[in-house]
C-alpha cells in the first residue's frame, strides 16, 4: 500500500508540473506575433509623412494652443523644435520634398548644410531695365516743312491700318533707344498710310489715291515701292527727296539699327550691305 500510495503521490506531481507547465506556456503560444508588427508598421509610415507635410501644421497648432500634442510631439525631430522657437532654417531635404529647386551656384560639392544652400555663393546682377523711346513722328508735309531750313534724309514707315506686322513694329522695333534716338538725330521720321485717301503734292506733282475693289492705293506709295505694295516697308529719302531705296519687310531692333546707319552715315553709296553688316557693330549688340 505504501508504494501505491507513492506512485500515485509522485504521478499526481508530475501531473500538476505538467499541467502548470502547459497553462505558463499557452499565453505566450497564444499571443498574436502578427499584431505587434501591424501596430509598428503604421506608426512609422504615419511618422514620414509628418516630417514632411505635417510639420507645417503642428507648428500652427502650437501656436494657437500654446502646446502640441503628445503624437505631434513624439514624432518631431530636432529640426521641429527649432521650428517651433522660431529658427527654422530650410534643409535640403525641405527643399527637394516642398518642390523648390536648390540654387545651381550655391551649394559646394560635397555639402548638404542649410547655409550653403539657403546663400547663393556669387551675386546675382541686378536686371537692367531699358527704357522704351518714342519716335518724333511727322507728316510728310511737315517733314518737306523742316527740310526747308535744315535738311536731313527722311525715313518712311509705309503701312496700312489692316498690317498686322506693322502694328508689331510699332511696339517693339520703333522702341527701341537704339533705333528711336538714331531716327530723331539723324531723320525726319514720318508716318504715311498707303490707303490714305487725300491728295498729296509731291516734288511738284500731285499724287491721288487709286480705289481697287474693295480697297485701293495711294499713288505715292505705289511710286516709293516701284508698284510692289508689299507692308510693312521702309522707304529711305535722301537730302533733297530723292528716292535713296525701299526696304520691304518687318526688321528687328538690332537689324533696323543697322539699317537707318547704313544709310544714315552715306556708306551705301560706297559699302555693299552684306560687308557692313558683318562689321557694324550697334548698341543692339
Amino acid at each position: 500500500m505504501n508504494f501505491a500510495m507513492r506512485f500515485l503521490f509522485l504521478t499526481c506531481i508530475v501531473t500538476l508540473l505538467t499541467v502548470a507547465l502547459a497553462t505558463a506556456q499557452t499565453p505566450t503560444r497564444s499571443k498574436p506575433v502578427g499584431k505587434t508588427t501591424t501596430s509598428i508598421a503604421p506608426t512609422n509610415t504615419s511618422v514620414k509623412p509628418r516630417i514632411t507635410t505635417q510639420t507645417p501644421k503642428a507648428i500652427e497648432r502650437s501656436t494657437k494652443n500654446g502646446a502640441t500634442t503628445d503624437r505631434a510631439s513624439s514624432s518631431t525631430s530636432s529640426q521641429d523644435n527649432s521650428t517651433r522657437s522660431g529658427n527654422l532654417k530650410p534643409s535640403p531635404t525641405n527643399l527637394r520634398n516642398t518642390g523648390l529647386a536648390r540654387p545651381a551656384t550655391s551649394a559646394k560639392p560635397g555639402s548638404t548644410s542649410a547655409k550653403s544652400v539657403a546663400k547663393p555663393s556669387k551675386r546675382v546682377p541686378a536686371i537692367k531695365i531699358v527704357e522704351k523711346v518714342q519716335v518724333s513722328w511727322m507728316t510728310l508735309e511737315q517733314a518737306l516743312e523742316k527740310s526747308k531750313v535744315d535738311k536731313r534724309k527722311i525715313f518712311v514707315d509705309v503701312y496700312t491700318d489692316w498690317c498686322g506686322w506693322c502694328k508689331h513694329m510699332d511696339s517693339t522695333t520703333f522702341v527701341s533707344p537704339a533705333v528711336a534716338n538714331y531716327l530723331n538725330e539723324h531723320y525726319y521720321a514720318v508716318k504715311f498710310n498707303a490707303e490714305q485717301t487725300q491728295d498729296i503734292l509731291f516734288k511738284e506733282k500731285t499724287y491721288h489715291f487709286k480705289k481697287t475693289g474693295s480697297r485701293g492705293y495711294h499713288e505715292l506709295a505705289a511710286q516709293w515701292l516701284n508698284n510692289r505694295l508689299s507692308f510693312p516697308t521702309v522707304v529711305f529719302l535722301d537730302e533733297n527727296q530723292n528716292l535713296i531705296q525701299p526696304v520691304p519687310g518687318y526688321q528687328d531692333a538690332t537689324k533696323m539699327e543697322a539699317i537707318i546707319n547704313y544709310f544714315g552715315s552715306d556708306s551705301h553709296r560706297k559699302t555693299p550691305w552684306e560687308t557692313y553688316e558683318k562689321t557694324f557693330t550697334g548698341q543692339q549688340k
